[in-house]
């Protein structure tokens, strides 16, 4: 089965070039920070694009196999930013919900 996508000659290299772009700006991000969940934010976006550019690739080069690449680095990456919330976990004001000195899972007083 072969799937033809109108405009391929233009769009593919265009989606290609924004992402690149794309790239840029968040390695800026990344480098930049202010701090360390933005960093954070940044690479999970970095795997985003990666995901994009694999699939975009695999579109190019007509081989579904890639499309499983991108599949595995997606769930990764959802992996990653779960990784990433526990570790950030407790770090920000707003993260204790009942007040200072409550602990989570005393829901008896």
């Amino acid at each position: 089965m072969t799937v033809v996508l109108a405009g391929a000659d233009w769009v593919l290299p265009l989606a290609g070039g924004m992402l690149i772009l794309s790239t840029l700006l968040i390695m800026w991000r990344l480098l930049a920070g202010p701090s360390r969940p933005d960093r954070a934010v940044a690479i999970d976006a970095m795997t985003m694009i990666g995901v994009a550019g694999v699939a975009l690739l695999a579109m190019m080069s007509e081989q579904a196999v890639l499309l499983d690449v991108a599949l595995v680095l997606a769930i990764v990456s959802f992996l990653g930013s779960v990784a990433f919330a526990l570790l950030f976990r407790g770090t920000h004001g707003s993260d204790n919900l009942h007040g200072p000195g409550s602990e989570r899972g005393d829901e008896n007083e």
